[in-house]
């Protein structure tokens, strides 16, 4: 009970501390809100950048003829012409699986499945024409075929739709639907009569296939547009539509290897997919063709969005970190705001942790009670970034050139858990960031604290390991890189060579501004005693006691001078540059 006491007054601690200090509370907040929805809004912009592009890309081109099949669409084939006609019988397993189970197992929502079969090339002549020969022409080469869902998507410009046949009788004629063009082309209207011809080997010898059918309509597509059609309708011209039942029951007994096509159109619901879901959808994918190709040898997946997915999770990767790159800057300002804040909060607190602590609090308790603050600060930041984030990611894609948010941004964003795992890691560097200052204090008991605030007892930390020294080092190289290759990007036309493949142009820059701004912080102590050993030669008491406070007290104006430094030399840098990029595009173009 006692343990479970401890640690509720460790938390009602925490809230009152959260509330007694509102003003540094909301700043902190603020600051936390801004640096997440910044860190998680880069992930959601490249993947809905590229889902855009793999959209594009897996429709195909709208030209003349062409046709475009929605983005996540998948077309199983088993074409007879080329490895062999297949009975009827020898189709049922296959077309079982990928009519059912199959489209559950590729990790989409489904969202329709068409099927089409279709026989051989057989001739049409005339229901009058007695004899058929090999050197009569035909009125037309044809097949029978069927399309599931096929009477929804068409227009009957003349008669009806076929019925089955189920009669076994081969003097019945068979109902079949003919298209418009191939009724325009050779002049057949609707109720005639006419006969197919086929001479088909055997190991019995040739025998002749004749097959009576009657046109009981002409159709034309409804909408040649539409998700259905998986070909162009054109493909259909010579193909005599029947329902499946006809087939079945008459087609397939009739002819020997019936099946010269047997097609499966799969659409899938893709609205969701992001780069985190893509190996598992291409090892689904791969599944389902292993265990069809099983069933069915030689049925192929000719359609599938397979290999623009690949390109589609790697160019996203590789911008995230493209502009996780070009960001550093701008988290490291957010980062050093977060740092000056929480520093401020906890100078306001460490007389109360030095007190606690010399009246029997422990180091963990102390820290504990920040971690409090610093997680449910950090959890309501998450919070209110699952709706900045999507607002960031808008301005990043509206905007046209420097401060400029011209285009009308018309992204598709969805929270991955790439996203939230960005997110999780984004709240880890903030909670640690905001107890950093606090384990620092928790170290104090009221004497040391009361030395402390005397004077400062040694440099920061990045001082005692030259930290400022070290960083001019890679920023010195780069700056030798960059004076190698000369320029941002060559004369003449654009090229993939460009500042945006290059990211040492943002943090050579963004390091060496650093780097020399710590620089400058260490020998500013040492400048104060010198500026107050001059004032102390004059009468000026208020300047000498404030260049003697300065020079002894560095920890006070460490964040705000390094927040301010960077501030305005980056943002000179970033207009700079940006008005160098337009008038490098201007002279392009021009």
């Amino acid at each position: 009970m006692k343990l479970f006491n401890r640690y509720t007054s460790i938390f009602a601690v925490a809230l009152k501390r959260l509330f007694a200090q509102r003003g540094l509370t909301v700043a902190i907040l603020v600051g936390l809100v801004v640096s997440i929805s910044l860190i998680m809004s880069i992930p959601l912009y490249a993947d809905a950048v590229y889902y855009k592009l793999l959209k594009d890309e897996l429709e195909g081109p709208a030209g003349t003829g062409s046709i475009r099949r929605p983005p996540f669409s998948y077309m199983f084939r088993y074409v007879g012409s080329t490895y062999g006609a297949q009975e009827w019988e020898a189709m049922q397993p296959v077309d079982t699986y990928l009519s059912g189970p199959a489209a559950g197992k590729l990790g989409l929502p489904h969202v329709r499945t068409v099927r089409h079969f279709k026989t051989d090339n057989v001739r049409l002549f005339p229901a009058d024409n007695i004899v058929y020969s090999d050197i009569t022409d035909p009125l037309e080469w044809v097949s029978f075929g069927f399309v599931t869902d096929f009477e929804n998507n068409i227009d009957i410009v003349e008669g009806r739709f076929p019925d089955p046949t189920t009669s076994g009788d081969p003097t019945v004629p068979i109902e079949v639907l003919i298209s418009a063009a191939m009724a325009d082309e050779i002049g057949i209207q609707s109720g005639e009569n006419f006969m197919t011809f086929r001479r088909a080997r055997t190991d019995e010898g040739t025998r002749t296939i004749q097959v009576p059918v009657v046109v009981t309509g002409v159709w034309e597509p409804r909408d040649p547009t539409s998700e259905f059609w998986f070909y162009n309708p054109n493909t259909f011209e010579t193909v005599l539509i029947i329902p499946e039942q006809t087939y079945v029951s008459r087609i397939a007994p009739t002819y020997a290897n019936d099946v010269y096509l047997g097609l499966w159109y799969l659409i899938m619901d893709g609205t969701d997919v992001t780069a985190s879901t893509v190996p598992q959808l291409i090892a689904n994918t791969t599944e389902v063709e292993q265990e069809t190709a099983a069933l069915l040898s030689n049925t192929r997946l000719g359609v599938s969005p397979s290999d623009a997915l690949d390109r589609y999770q790697l160019q996203s990767g590789q911008l995230t970190v493209l502009l996780y790159a070009f960001s550093v800057p701008i988290m490291g300002l957010l980062l050093a705001f977060i740092g000056l804040v929480v520093g401020l909060s906890v100078a306001r607190q460490r007389n109360e942790v030095a007190v606690l602590r010399s009246r029997g609090a422990t180091s963990m308790q102390v820290v504990g009670i920040s971690f409090i603050e610093s997680v449910l600060l950090a959890g309501i930041a998450l919070a209110a970034a699952y709706y900045g984030a999507p607002f960031v990611a808008q301005i990043i894609g509206s905007t046209q050139t420097f401060l400029n948010f011209a285009t009308d941004a018309d992204l598709r964003l969805v929270f991955n858990a790439n996203t939230w795992r960005i997110g999780g890691f984004a709240v880890a560097v903030t909670v640690v960031a905001q107890l950093l200052p606090t384990i620092g204090a928790s170290r104090f008991t009221i004497v040391t604290y009361k030395q402390e605030q005397a004077r400062t007892l040694r440099p920061p930390w990045w001082q005692r390991a030259y930290m400022d020294v070290f960083l001019l080092v890679p920023a010195a190289y780069g700056i030798y890189l960059l004076q190698q290759q000369g320029n941002i990007a060559g004369p003449g036309p654009l090229t993939g060579a460009t500042l945006f493949d290059n990211p040492l142009l943002f943090l050579v820059p963004a390091l060496g501004l650093f780097a020399l701004t710590l620089v400058a912080l260490r020998f500013l102590p040492y400048f104060m005693a010198l500026l107050a050993w001059i004032v102390s030669r004059t009468r000026g008491v208020g300047i000498l006691l404030a260049t003697r406070h300065l020079s002894r007290n560095r920890g006070l104006y460490t964040a705000p001078m390094v927040l301010l430094v960077l501030t305005l030399s980056l943002s000179t840098f970033t207009t700079s540059l940006a008005q160098t990029l337009d008038n490098h595009l201007w002279d392009q173009i021009h």
